[in-house]
């Protein structure tokens, strides 16, 4: 595949534009662990603009995400991607200049995430083939995603220098994940309602009011389900007034667990960090209630589309099921998760009651008892 891409360029042939979605399809397979489940349910100009959408807030993330670049060059790197986006021509130099941009060390390696950085010459021309209602909403997006990573990534570069990336308050959090996944959120209303008509201004606008709240939905399920995953990076993102609420002066003592000391001061620790995570379970269950109602909104005769949607939240909502107060996030060096037969069972009892609001609401209420 890439030998076959390298010769790919900007404004190529009709042979070469079926070369490169080809490559869009099978990269997605490689850079995303779920995410690709829901996109390919999708058919169509909607299938093709999440694809790219996808693609392009993984090349800024991966660029926020490298551990070696400075903050400072991820904000250069990251304008120059934005840049590519201010334009609906997506201009040649612009993408050109962000590759060459890119570290070296990446041009020898066969991660995945680098291969698709390196190959933004091949994803990026396919957004012009889609009409501008489609092809607007994900320019804005990735412009929009690239600023706000670039902001986080400073602000963790000044707090690792002090050994943890920490977020101060709840309204931290809510900025991160806004960033990185409430923005989302507002791309796919766009996107819903410029693949319907059956989406009109007054139901948009309802959507409008929850889809920040789908996006973080999902933003904090992970971040639960990670948190333990997440400290061995130095990486904490459950905000410190939480945890101050219940003892810890800072979020990353939850992870010291004390040795040589007695049952019940051992038990009193454990008892306070499930109580942290517990009011993280319980954001996470409020935005989730919020994700199901903006679910419901989309024309019941819509099944790609509530699939899209639904498959992410019911296994979201299995996972904080499984997670409970918190307290299982710690008992086991296992990572808690819901098994592949979870997911199965999901995808084939929404899929034989996607259009019913009334299952959605029982099922996700069974849940979230």
């Amino acid at each position: 595949m890439a030998n076959i891409l390298d010769s790919i360029g900007i404004g190529e042939n009709v042979l070469d534009g079926r070369a490169a979605w080809k490559y869009a399809e099978d990269i997605l397979l490689q850079v995303s662990r779920t995410f690709a489940l829901n996109i390919n349910v999708l058919k169509g100009k909607l299938h093709r603009s999440i694809l790219l959408a996808y693609l392009y807030l993984r090349i800024a993330d991966t660029v926020e995400d490298d551990p070696d670049m400075k903050a400072s060059e991820k904000e250069t790197v990251l304008g120059l991607f934005a840049e590519i986006f201010k334009t609906a021509e997506l201009r040649e130099d612009a993408v050109m200049a962000f590759e060459a941009a890119l570290p070296e060390s990446w041009r020898k390696s066969d991660h995945p995430y680098m291969n698709l950085c390196l190959h933004t010459h091949v994803v990026v021309p396919l957004l012009k083939e889609l009409p501008e209602k489609y092809a607007a909403p994900v320019r804005a997006v990735t412009i929009e995603m690239c600023h706000g990573m670039a902001k986080f990534a400073l602000r963790q570069e000044a707090a690792l220098s002090s050994g943890w990336f920490t977020l101060e308050s709840v309204a931290d959090l809510d900025e991160y994940c806004y960033y990185v996944a409430g923005i989302v959120g507002k791309l796919l209303t766009n996107l819903f309602a410029a693949d319907t008509c059956l989406i009109g201004d007054a139901r948009k606008a309802e959507m409008q009011k929850l889809d920040v709240s789908f996006g973080l939905a999902l933003q904090v399920a992970n971040i639960v389900k990670d948190c333990v995953e997440d400290s061995s990076r130095r990486v904490c993102f459950v905000p410190e007034e939480i945890c101050r609420r219940h003892g810890f002066a800072h979020s990353y003592e939850m992870f010291n667990v004390p040795m040589g000391v007695a049952d019940e001061v051992r038990a009193d620790f454990n008892s306070r960090r499930a109580a942290v995570m517990g009011e993280l379970v319980a954001k996470a269950w409020k935005h989730l209630d919020d994700a199901i109602a903006y679910t419901k909104l989309i024309p019941g005769i819509k099944m790609r589309t509530r699939l899209f949607c639904l498959w992410p939240l019911f296994m979201a909502a299995e996972n904080m099921k499984l997670i409970g107060d918190g307290s299982s996030l710690f008992a086991s060096e296992k990572k808690v998760k819901i098994t592949r037969d979870t997911v199965k069972k999901i995808i084939k009892s929404t899929t034989a009651h996607f259009y019913s609001d009334r299952w959605i609401e029982k099922n996700y209420s069974k849940l979230r008892k």
